[in-house]
């Protein structure tokens, strides 16, 4: 698996970063800029996304996410680095700590995905018959708005979720990428001991960034890990999901890297 990615900044660290669903690598270009003088920052464009948006689906596995990165490392000459990412970007971050945990000093999570799994998620992914319905059920947009308004009657989910969905899903182009993240990405699932254990074992700091409001992926969330991680920092800002990022930059400005 090639990777594409983008190289800002001069700063003597480095660090890995991963978009959400639906971006592309520009989602932490702010992010970027800002700390030039701190990080070289490579920004990542995810399988399906941004530059690779044409990709023939295939799995993302941890073992291929593995040997792309110790090529990566080795083309870059890369030692150690930090990695942050948001939403589905989280998984990222997670499999290459997981594979590369003694190479990391400081994890950044922003509203992160693969912690907990969602159970939605399980459904459309976890079988042939899962993974057909949603192929139909994303690829016809009344189907799927009226699908949506009734979880948020039953409360499943939120009327802003929907709304973010519904203009996610609003092209065929985007219902393409969607479908094949969703099912690209279902392997990169983790054993969360595991990582709290490595995170303990090498004394690597978490810093998690959550939004008040986000009903996308709540800040509980995090919990699984963020309670049970030793050097962790957890920051509760006022936003949903949407502008987690750029709160994430202006808090970081004002406040510092802890």
């Amino acid at each position: 698996m090639v990777l594409n990615y983008h190289k800002i900044g001069n700063g003597a660290k480095i660090l890995l970063a991963f978009h959400g669903i639906g971006q592309d690598f520009s989602c932490f270009m702010t992010f970027a800029q800002t700390f030039a003088d701190r990080y070289t920052t490579y920004l990542f464009d995810l399988p399906f996304h941004g530059s690779n948006i044409h990709q023939t689906p295939f799995m993302v596995t941890k073992q291929l996410w593995k040997d792309s990165l110790v090529q990566f490392f080795e083309n870059e000459n890369i030692q150690e680095f930090d990695i942050i990412g948001f939403s589905i970007g989280g998984r990222f971050v997670l499999a290459t700590f997981e594979a590369f945990a003694e190479k990391i000093n400081h994890v950044l999570l922003l509203a992160p995905d693969g912690i907990k799994v969602n159970p939605l998620y399980r459904l459309a992914t976890g079988s042939k018959l899962g993974r057909w319905g949603f192929r139909r059920v994303i690829a016809h947009q009344p189907t799927f708005m009226k699908i949506g308004n009734s979880l948020q009657k039953l409360g499943i989910v939120s009327k802003s979720t929907v709304r973010m969905a519904d203009f996610m899903l609003g092209t065929p182009l985007k219902q393409k990428q969607i479908f094949h993240a969703w099912i690209g990405f279902k392997e990169l699932q983790f054993d969360i001991p595991k990582l709290i254990q490595l995170a303990q074992r090498f004394q690597t700091k978490f810093s998690f960034f959550v939004g008040r409001y986000d009903q996308l992926l709540p800040p509980q969330q995090i919990l699984p890990l963020s309670k049970y991680v030793q050097k962790q920092q957890t920051v509760l800002l006022d936003t949903g999901h949407t502008k987690l990022v750029d709160k994430v930059v202006t808090y970081l400005s004002k406040e510092g890297f802890s």
